[in-house]
């Protein structure tokens, strides 16, 4: 009996003591702001609202966060906060806190102590560590050459290589390029790609086969990528990129005309030669210089200048043909600068030279036969006035 007793008096002992255990919830603690924290984050708010659910009255009310690895108070006490009275009326409560960088993502429960002129209640709060949402470009390249420079004129592939370098996995990622200039558009594609499922740390590479007009200007050219996104909270992201394209273009120099005045050349004449220069590629080409080795002689080099694309200019040299005849072999030498530097293009063309024509033996004796006569005559004329004058002097000796 005595023991029956014993254990009576120790049972109300201990529903009198200070820690209470109530088998029904006595407060409701409700996370206004940092529920979702980043990892390797410092001094995060955390607010929280108290709901008194007895009808009792609270004096000298702190509350505590009972804080264990990854998190930490951000300063001393600022896991602490005093609240003072509580009815019924529902009080807030802020900590400032911080997350180890190296936190596993996901859900943690952290208790809450409620100290009160009734005695310390326990109940807690749970809290999310998240990483950041990002999506990294790590690898572009175009035909599979990272830096690669396009012409206008030409088609073209980009990779885009991205990342999922954050802590959450991502859901629904759109990739959109926009190429910001008219001539430069899909080739049997769309400018929109999507992915359904990137984890953290895993690839996803969006392709663009893409054609660029010819009159497109050469430089470097801005294009703007737009990734949207959801996190394994159903927040959808944004995330804008830029991506740099050069657009160089190549001068193209044709020997498109040539003339000659005269027309007809015969050997040992001199004539001038004209050669029409035309640049039909896609940037303009500078400081124009054209040379011809061939076997006539004369003017063998023109400056030109600068040839803009869809434009010419004419080289001009005077030669002489020698005693050269037939089709005579030229060799036209272009050097130009673009934005690389110098550059050197050759090409051959022919020169038609006629040869002199050989006089046929009467030819000859007729071109003679007025020579002969003269000098006959000179002769003729010389003898007699020699002989006039010898028959003169014999006179006047009489």
């Amino acid at each position: 009996m005595k023991l029956i007793t014993y254990l009576l008096i120790g049972m109300l002992l201990l529903t009198s003591v200070t820690f209470v255990y109530a088998a029904n919830k006595n407060f409701d603690i409700i996370v206004i702001q940092g529920a979702s924290l980043k990892a390797g984050t410092e001094k995060n708010l955390v607010t929280v609202t108290i709901n008194n659910e007895t009808s009792l009255e609270f004096q000298t009310v702190k509350v505590y966060l009972d804080l264990s690895s990854p998190f930490s108070a951000s300063n001393k006490e600022s896991d602490q906060f005093v609240i003072g009275n509580l009815t019924t009326i529902p009080k807030g409560a802020f900590f400032v806190i911080d997350v180890d960088s190296g936190a596993n993502y996901g859900n943690y429960k952290i208790p809450v102590i409620i100290e009160t002129n009734r005695g310390k209640y326990y109940e807690e709060i749970q809290i999310k560590v998240i990483g950041d949402t990002l999506v990294s470009v790590e690898d572009f390249s175009i035909d599979g050459v990272k830096g690669k420079t396009v012409d206008p004129g030409t088609i073209f592939n980009i990779n885009l290589r991205m990342k999922n370098v954050g802590g959450n996995r991502l859901q629904w990622i759109k990739v959109e390029l926009n190429t910001n200039e008219p001539g430069i558009v899909p080739v049997a594609s769309s400018l929109s790609k999507t992915f359904q499922d990137l984890r953290p740390g895993e690839y996803v590479v969006a392709s663009y086969d893409l054609s660029i007009g010819k009159d497109v200007v050469p430089k470097n050219h801005l294009m703007n990528l737009v990734l949207t996104f959801q996190d394994n909270l159903g927040v959808t992201h944004v995330q804008n990129e830029v991506l740099g394209l050069k657009i160089r273009g190549q001068p193209q120099l044709e020997l498109t005309r040539r003339t000659t005045d005269p027309t007809r050349i015969v050997q040992n004449q001199p004539y001038v030669l004209t050669l029409k220069i035309e640049n039909i590629g896609t940037t303009d080409a500078d400081n124009v210089k054209v040379k011809i080795e061939s076997p006539f002689t004369g003017d063998s080099e023109s400056y030109l200048g600068k040839i803009q694309k869809n434009d010419y200019a004419n080289a001009v040299f005077a030669l002489n043909s020698g005693n050269n005849s037939g089709e005579i072999k030229c060799k036209l030498i272009i050097t130009f600068f673009d934005d690389k530097g110098s550059n050197t293009t050759e090409k051959e063309f022919y020169i038609s030279v006629n040869a002199l024509p050989q006089a046929s033996g009467a030819q000859v004796a007729a071109n003679l036969i007025l020579p002969i006569i003269i000098l006959a005559l000179i002769i003729g004329g010389v003898l007699y006035f020699r002989k006039k004058r010898k028959s003169k002097k014999e006179e006047n000796s009489q």
